[in-house]
């Protein structure tokens, strides 16, 4: 099961990046009213990989063991300061959650090739999490720090490390459908899968 959820959590990853390969600034960068670009849709993908990644290597004694503690690409590299973003401003956890989109349309993300630089090490880093991730661990109760976690209210909201993995996947596929509708409503075909 854990090879699985490893399989399909990493293709939304390859599909992500498969849908903006072909894209132009413009179109990157593109958004009707009440939505988000396709580049904040990769960038919130990326961050909460790179987010969740982080917690992931330490939910469980266990996960702490076999993988150690990795943190986050963007705090390791200092992307927010490099980019000029203020860090309280962008969302829970730096990660997008929350944000209003016409605030996210604000956000001045880099160039394609610098915003895709990020996203592919964020990727990266979670895929080396997840696929260290056994059927045994599925089940543990993940041990979070609340600072970690600030948008639940208890550690009995933090389910297991298999719950996490499955909302992982879950919330990835709904930002992929966005980016595939953004490109559709772009006049480009949308789907990420051939």
């Amino acid at each position: 099961m854990a090879e699985a959820l490893a399989i399909i959590y990493t293709l939304n990853h390859t599909n992500a990046l498969e849908a903006v390969v072909d894209l132009d600034e413009e179109k990157l960068r593109w958004r009707p009213p009440r939505s988000n670009s396709v580049a904040f849709n990769i960038w919130h993908i990326a961050r909460w990989a790179d987010h969740f990644q982080s917690i992931l290597s330490t939910m469980t004694p266990t996960l702490r063991e076999r993988v150690g503690p990795t943190p986050e690409v963007w705090a390791r590299a200092g992307f927010a300061a490099k980019w000029g973003f203020l860090e309280s401003e962008l969302g829970t956890v730096q990660t997008g959650m929350g944000m209003d989109e016409d605030v996210s349309a604000k956000l001045a993300l880099p160039g394609k090739d610098e915003l895709l630089s990020y996203v592919k090490d964020a990727f990266r880093s979670a895929d080396r999490a997840v696929r260290m991730v056994r059927d045994d661990d599925l089940t543990q109760p993940a041990e979070l720090e609340a600072d970690r976690v600030p948008w639940l209210s208890s550690p009995t909201q933090y389910g297991t490390v298999g719950s996490w993995i499955a909302t992982g996947i879950r919330h990835e596929a709904r930002h992929l459908g966005m980016i595939e509708a953004l490109k559709g409503a772009a006049g480009l075909r949308g789907t990420a899968t051939r």
